[in-house]
């Protein structure tokens, strides 16, 4: 593994857009988490029919790179009018990983699954 400031050297090289609090900056150098750097992506979003795929249909991306890409699907949702966005309007993409936006699809998904349920009864 890099020590920090290899791990620096290695950023600014590539022109890594870092983090502007120096206490985010340190932690990034210091002890980098799953998900700072690359990210799983769907290549075919699964709110446009590609969640029953399979790992064909993934790719990794750096995590600016699935930003843009993330912003670019809920650009087209929001176009479309098919699918609200999984992030709530308080909630920013950047701050999410993959797994908070799952959970919150699950959750989505079973709340409306619990009021269609309520409307028959």
């Amino acid at each position: 593994s890099l020590q920090p400031a290899e791990r620096l050297n290695a950023l600014c090289n590539v022109n890594w857009h870092l983090p502007k609090s120096g206490q985010a900056l340190e932690r990034l150098l210091q002890n980098p988490k799953e998900g700072d750097f690359w990210q799983a992506d769907h290549i075919v979003a699964v709110a446009e029919g590609g969640g029953g795929c399979g790992l064909e249909n993934l790719r990794t991306l750096c995590t600016p790179c699935h930003r843009i890409e993330t912003q670019k699907l809920n650009h087209r949702l929001r176009l479309e009018g098919s699918s609200p966005s999984i992030f709530s309007s308080n909630t920013k993409a950047t701050n999410m990983d993959i797994r908070t936006a799952f959970l919150r699809c699950k959750q989505n998904a079973y709340n409306s699954k619990t009021s269609a349920n309520k409307r028959h009864n």
